[in-house]
């Protein structure tokens, strides 16, 4: 049996002299909003080697006073993000662990056991330095909180400095929130009002107002100029003032605001359980623990962050503005997922997809840059393009097809292309004993004439558009939407006397979307029709055994500048970090991935792990029966897949505790090796001039490890150390 093993993480250590050394990497850094902020990536290796519980305690602060940057990201993907007050993004910084702290009253003992039990966000803010507890260190998570002290929370998140006479009648330079008020008014948070009202209870709807100008001056939130509480998913939207109806409004379509479930007294008919709603109840006293969770919601849930491979392509500083078909939305949401955290919150993601004839409508007028289609243009749009000047590229990003379905209780199990073409163009058969299947009403589906599964009809059916529907079929059974396509042919299912549907699609959609059935009353169940005797799969898409079968595509307008963000989005569509997101979407990748292309040429190998490598290229790690060798394999993509272009192998320990071998990649070094005995350790790795590798290994003979480094430094010294102490080092790398 085949066996895939998980490696232990592996990172990269950058020693302090090394961190000095002259031609060190920037950091990368943005500036946000109208440049009050700017927001810092500082690479934080340790926390690879924590478990999810503990990188909750990694922060950044600044190097030179150790004073931490409230505004910190949680960890991701091997950096933090600290946004700084633009004053101080020249300071040094540094990432840092902290320790777990608890408040005496988040304590309950129960039955002799002690239960620590904090508003959420409470640890996160502690570490960061926005809350501090009251004189006897007590949080008082259920106490009401002032207007002055929730003025001073916000304040010690946006790290505001005082602007001097706050001009409020009630606030004097003795006061403990003088500078608070001042900071507060400074920054346009708090209303020029004559008075600041420091004592006051703060209600729910005036510290969303407050938090919602704090953000939106740190440049993470715009609020409308008029709100609509119709657009909210609050039962009692209708009941908040105007004043706080667009901070409402901005925050929820966060899903972010101080909320009161309540149950409605209905049930779910799905799952039987109580249907519950939310309520904003804005004149209510907010608590400091609704206030702490409300702050670092936004802190954490805000801000959209770049992965490293958005800031190779170029992503992190512009993307092109993205369109398409409904069926090929989840292209987007995967793309803009695997680039950028917090996704959503980009603001040039798109919330949905035109249908496919706007989007092609839109990308020859120049309103989008790119699309994700379904089909290549139709004949109407090809000549409107070409009536503007127009030229269009159109390149196969991912394997789809053409697919016809009726109801599962059809008998029937497929159809020729020539019987297809009979019934939408010609009208020759009513019923389905006239194509091989049982006596029923035959009812044929179509789709609307600006669909992209239309241009598929004209493509291999109506030869281009010189053909027409028949008019049995035209305007007469026409579903107008993706999702009725599939719900019209289940809805249409009669026994008496008996009458099955017909419908078309695209066979990934068909696929992504049969949850939809579900939710069809009096419908019944669909099934996939054979053409010309070959059923649609993934496997006969792709082969191209299935009649029907063809491409997804990428398009842009051919007049694009070389380096443009669409071209730009073009070429990592067709790489092998674009192929995962064709992959995650739900479609079919043009190639296999490189495991099962690798395994495919290696049938006699097991393979241990596979990871991403520089220039594209990946890195297999395997073995051949029983001999205990170790072979790298560096894959790089070719036209025929993914194939070996260089390889390393290294031998079993023998009588040494671990024994590596040294494998030269496209502009990168790998180590790699095995451990001899059955104990817990790390292996370290000292390189160019004092910088260190390690990589944690398990408790089990003969586990492997790697460490990928960039460029080709001098490897130095290789140690395996157990509880701090070394047990074995080399400097042979030969």
């Amino acid at each position: 049996m085949k066996r895939l093993l998980t490696l232990a993480l592996c990172l990269a250590l950058l020693c302090p002299a090394a961190a000095a050394a002259e031609g060190e990497e920037a950091l990368w850094t943005r500036t946000e909003g109208d440049g009050s902020y700017v927001t810092i990536r500082l690479p934080c290796p340790q926390g690879e080697e924590l478990d999810w519980s503990e990188r909750q305690w990694l922060a950044v602060r600044y190097a030179d006073t150790g004073e931490p940057v409230p505004l910190t990201s949680d960890y991701q993907r091997g950096f933090l993000f600290a946004t700084v007050p633009a004053e101080d993004a020249n300071r040094p910084l540094e990432a840092f662990q902290g320790e777990e702290h608890h408040f005496p009253d988040c304590t309950t003992v129960w039955q002799g056991h002690a239960y620590y039990d904090e508003p959420g966000g409470t640890e996160e803010l502690y570490l960061r330095g926005v809350i501090q507890g009251d004189q006897t260190g007590n949080l008082n998570p259920d106490a009401a909180l002032t207007r002055a002290e929730a003025f001073a929370l916000i304040c010690r998140l946006l790290s505001l400095e005082p602007g001097g006479d706050p001009g409020y009648a009630d606030v004097s330079p003795g006061d403990w929130y003088y500078e608070t008020a001042s900071a507060a008014r400074a920054a346009g948070i708090a209303a020029a009002d004559t008075r600041f009202n420091p004592g006051r209870t703060v209600t729910r709807g005036e510290f969303t107002v407050m938090l919602a100008r704090a953000m939106e001056y740190v440049g993470w939130l715009t609020i409308p100029e008029t709100g609509s509480a119709g657009a909210m998913g609050l039962a009692d939207a209708g009941e908040i003032p105007g004043w706080a109806l667009g901070a409402y409004q901005a925050f929820d379509g966060q899903g972010l605001s101080i909320v009161t479930w309540r149950p409605t007294g209905e049930t779910d008919p799905n799952y039987g359980e109580p249907v519950t709603e939310r309520l904003a109840e804005w004149d209510k006293p907010a608590t400091r623990g609704e206030v702490i969770t409300f702050l670092d919601n936004a802190r954490v849930l805000l801000p959209w962050y770049p992965s490293q491979a958005a800031i190779d392509w170029g992503f992190d500083r512009e993307m092109p503005e993205v369109d398409g078909s409904t069926s090929t939305y989840p292209y987007t949401t995967a793309v803009y997922g695997a680039l950028f955290d917090n996704y959503r919150n980009h603001p040039q993601f798109p919330e949905s997809h035109s249908k496919s004839h706007e989007s092609y409508e839109r990308l020859i007028s120049g309103e989008v840059d790119f699309l994700f289609a379904a089909t290549l243009p139709s004949e109407e749009l090809k000549a409107r393009a070409e009536a503007a000047g127009v030229e269009l590229t159109c390149i196969p990003i991912a394997y789809d097809a053409m697919v016809f379905f009726t109801n599962a209780e059809n008998a029937i199990d497929g159809l020729s292309q020539q019987q297809i073409q009979d019934i939408y163009v010609y009208g020759k058969y009513a019923n389905w004993n006239q194509v091989g299947g049982p006596d029923a009403e035959l009812l044929p589906y179509r789709r609307n004439a600006d669909s992209g599964s239309h241009a598929l009809m004209e493509q291999y059916f109506l030869e281009g558009g010189k053909l027409s529907l028949s008019p049995d079929v035209h305007n007469v059974l026409t579903s107008y939407a993706m999702s009725s396509a599939l719900t019209d042919v289940a809805q249409a299912l009669r026994t008496d006397p008996p009458a099955y549907a017909m419908g078309y699609s695209v066979y990934y959609y068909y696929v992504n979307s049969y949850w939809l059935l579900g939710d069809v009353n009096g419908g019944g169940e669909l099934k996939l029709l054979a053409v010309d005797g070959v059923l649609p799969s993934d496997e006969t898409i792709a082969d191209g055994s299935y009649p029907l079968a063809g491409y997804n595509y990428v398009v842009f307008r051919a007049d694009e500048p070389e380096d443009s963000p669409a071209r730009r989005l073009a070429a990592f569509m067709l790489s092998a970090a674009g192929q995962d997101c064709v992959r995650n979407a739900g479609f079919g990748p043009l190639s296999n991935d490189p495991l099962a292309d690798f395994e495919a040429a290696n049938p006699g190998r097991t393979v241990e792990t596979i990871f991403p490598a520089e220039a594209g290229g990946y890195v297999v790690l395997s073995r051949a029966g029983e001999d205990g060798s170790l072979r790298a394999s560096y894959l790089v993509r070719g036209d025929a897949g993914w194939g070996e272009l260089q390889q390393a192998e290294c031998p079993p320990p023998g009588a040494e505790p671990l024994s590596a071998a040294v494998l030269k990649t496209r502009g990168s070094t790998l180590l790699f090796g095995q451990i001899r005995e059955s104990t817990a350790c790390t292996v370290r790795l000292t390189y160019g001039g004092g910088q260190t590798a390690r990589c944690r290994l398990e408790a089990y003979a003969g586990q492997s490890f790697h460490l990928l480094l960039d460029g080709s430094p001098e490897l130095e010294k290789l140690e395996l150390l157990q509880g701090g102490q070394v047990l074995y080092s080399r400097t042979d790398f030969s």
